[in-house]
């Protein structure tokens, strides 16, 4: 886009969320290939020849903006053709400290539009014979200050039929933040850079939704742009919901049954006099719209597009029970629901990338493809907004910034995770230095007896039932703990990811650093026996004064190396029964705690409650098992993981070899088939159990693959053949 220029409309006012369009008209003697480059203040859609091509541009971070690049051959014509684009502006800030509208994308400049398109010897480049229109009929209404994830649009249809279009003001030039040579050295916030993942896909669904005349229904939670006619005279609000219950918590009730609430978040409202076509300008999450008519209105949905980050997922699968193959199903449609330009908490309220919420989505992800690129830039987008003083934000891009001490932690499990699927070093080496900065912001909160104190964040962990939102003293998801001054918990948790950076630095060569991030972790683990072991209820406490015990305690206790052995089996035994215990976002990690100690088969409880969600008639994971807020939470996805990394049992045996380990957990079911993204490619396993003989087939995509095999009778075969199958007795 060299020499291309930022567009603007005259009357331009920075205080309002505000709709412009945008149009030129060119003409081609032939079509050859066609592509356009394009960006926008905040956001835009794209349409060629009246149709839809794509919106964008990709969420950026306070550092980095970017452009789209996109083919636009098959969109062009011979003579005639135009260009159609529409601006969503956005306040520039949040107010008072509350959410903003869309609060995942960034407001940087004061320009609106820039793009250039080519074909063949044809340039077309924003300048000021572009026509531009301030849209005056769509007003873009906050909703509460909790719902962050979109606009509620107030159409209203007669001033639509007045839009008046002048010529565009040139704001500025281009700032290629992608040029060889920045002048002088200097830059600015409109410096553009070339988008780093693909663009989304958008799949025509209308096949999926019904209407009865009072409910639209899509048969499973969807995401994407629906667009309906409505003809008449009156007023239409379209009520966009989850499920039938409510926004203060979907109980273990059957999501389609209409005798329940429903969530009166999301609303957008038509006036029409005659016709009007409506499609939202942002993503719009749904299972269910409720059409509430006034006056003489009728509508029809003329269309629908789904909205997905492209990723590839596979069929070929079967975990020899319906209902895991039913989870599997929602699990990896909440991830679907949860990925788009970043990994978000939530594509219904706030559409936020947590880091928590991404170091498992990553991981998730890894198991299903390849394509890594979403999560090289998530961590790009947090290790960009870390602080000088090391402490990153919770969630990122964000208008408001958020901070949950834990939270930073998990940067350092993405890199890990990363490298112990791809070994990649030099993705470890880029992200050192906000490593560091994390562990020297949570060094500086050592206190005298070498313990983790508190910070003035919030001190979230899980949303555990005991650790209850108080209002005016705990903001929930917090361990009681807090009242005592110290958080057991976050010791051996820190332990477990300075032990984590310590071999990231050591495969860097920063011995030295590696063995002082294991003595610090060592220090910890030590102070963690010594002030929460509690030898009469043979557990580790949450708090000081041994009042508090949980499930998530014992798990980091067990994978930071506290407690080892025959003590760290009893331990996790000894907390099944508690209170506080693991729930969706935790799950993760507790079960990676119970395979160590060799009491895998106690995850069945939880694996059941996911069982009990299809009985529920849900399509995707809700944010918690009991009164969750959302209805898909990709923190939850866990049945990726656990049917491909553990009944399926792939997983990365040697990164640096890049070999592969195949070691099936077969309690519970009699065969299983399905194939893993892996180190070493693709991956199909299938095994199965018959009149006591277990024979297992492994293919490998790529050769030369080394596998190790384990059989469940303790037989190993190491082989790099392509495909093997082996048998033994149970």
């Amino acid at each position: 886009m060299k020499d291309t220029q930022w567009i603007t409309h005259k009357d331009r006012k920075t205080s309002l969320n505000q709709t412009y369009y945008f149009k030129k008209s060119f003409n081609l003697d032939k079509v050859t290939k066609g592509k356009i480059e394009i960006s926008a203040q905040a956001r835009y859609k794209l349409y060629i020849n009246e149709k839809f091509v794509c919106c964008g541009p990709c969420k950026g971070s306070r550092e980095k903006t970017f452009f789209d690049t996109v083919d636009v051959t098959s969109y062009l014509k011979k003579g005639e053709n135009q260009i159609f684009v529409q601006v969503l502006q956005l306040v520039p800030t949040d107010v008072e400290g509350k959410m903003s509208p869309i609060e995942g994308v960034l407001r940087v400049g004061p320009a609106l539009l820039i793009c250039e398109l080519t074909c063949g010897e044809v340039v077309v480049k924003t300048d000021n014979t572009w026509l531009c229109a301030m849209v005056e009929g769509i007003e873009h209404v906050n909703a509460r200050s909790c719902y962050s994830a979109a606009t509620r649009e107030h159409v209203y249809g007669d001033k639509l039929k007045n839009i008046v279009y002048e010529n565009a003001v040139v704001q500025c030039g281009l700032s290629n933040g992608e040029a060889d040579h920045y002048w002088w050295g200097s830059t600015n916030k409109l410096f553009l850079f070339d988008r780093p993942i693909p663009m989304l896909s958008f799949e025509d669904k209308r096949s999926i939704i019904s209407y009865d005349g009072e409910y639209f229904e899509a048969k499973y939670l969807t995401f994407g742009f629906p667009r309906f006619k409505i003809k008449g005279k009156g007023k239409v609000d379209l009520v966009y919901f989850e499920c039938f219950d409510s926004d203060k918590g979907k109980t273990n009730r059957d999501r389609t049954d209409r005798s329940l609430g429903i969530c009166r978040e999301m609303i957008d409202t038509v006036e029409v006099d005659g016709e009007v076509t409506f499609e939202p300008f942002w993503f719009r999450c749904f299972r269910f719209i409720k059409t509430e008519i006034e006056g003489d209105v009728s509508i029809i949905l003329d269309s629908f597009l789904e909205v997905n980050y492209p990723l590839d997922i596979r069929q070929d699968y079967d975990f020899g029970r319906q209902d895991d193959n039913g989870v599997w199903d929602i699990s990896v449609r909440t991830l679907q629901r949860c990925m788009h330009e970043s990994y978000e908490d939530c594509p219904f309220y706030e559409q936020l990338q947590y880091a928590m919420d991404t170091s498992l989505q990553m991981l998730f992800n890894y198991q299903l493809s390849d394509n890594d690129l979403l999560a090289r830039k998530a961590m790009d987008d947090f290790a960009q907004e870390q602080h000088a003083d090391g402490l990153m934000p919770s969630r990122t891009p964000s208008v408001g910034e958020q901070h949950i001490p834990t939270f930073q932690l998990y940067f350092i499990f993405m890199v890990y995770a990363h490298y112990i699927r791809f070994g990649d070093v030099d993705l470890v080496r880029k992200h050192l230095r906000a490593i560091d900065g994390v562990i020297e912001w949570f060094r500086r909160h050592l206190t005298a007896e070498g313990l983790v104190g508190q910070s003035k964040y919030w001190n979230f962990v899980d949303w555990a039932k005991p650790w209850k939102y108080v209002e005016g003293k705990n903001d929930g998801g917090v361990p009681i703990a807090i009242d005592e001054g110290i958080i057991g918990i976050y010791n051996p948790m820190l332990a477990y990811f300075l032990q984590c950076a310590s071999r990231l630095n050591s495969i860097c060569g920063r011995n030295d650093v590696a063995r002082e991030y294991q003595g610090v972790a060592n220090m910890l683990k030590k102070n963690t026996k010594r002030y929460f072991f509690d030898k009469k209820t043979g557990l580790f406490a949450d708090d000081l004064n041994h009042k508090y015990y949980s499930q998530q305690m014992q798990t980091w206790c067990v994978l930071s190396g506290t407690c080892q052995g025959d003590l760290a089996r009893s331990i996790m035994e000894n907390s099944i029964n508690l209170e506080a215990k693991a729930t969706y976002a935790f799950a993760y990690f507790y079960f990676r705690a119970l395979e160590a100690v060799g009491l895998y088969d106690k995850t069945e409880a939880m694996m059941d409650s996911y069982r009990g969600l299809l009985k529920l008639n849900c399509t995707t994971v809700p944010e918690t098992p009991e009164y969750s807020r959302s209805d898909c939470h990709a923190w939850g996805a866990l049945a990726i993981y656990e049917f491909s990394a553990t009944v399926l049992g792939v997983s990365t045996y040697d990164t640096y070899e890049k070999s592969v380990q195949i070691k099936p957990y077969i309690k519970g079911r009699d065969y299983a088939r399905g194939t893993v993204s892996s180190i070493g490619g693709n991956i199909t396993v299938e095994w199965k159990k018959t009149n006591g003989v277990f024979e297992i087939t492994v293919e490998s995509q790529n050769k030369n693959v080394q596998k190790r095999i384990y059989l469940p009778n303790g037989d190993i075969y190491e082989t790099t053949k392509n495909k093997v199958t082996y048998t033994c007795n149970i």
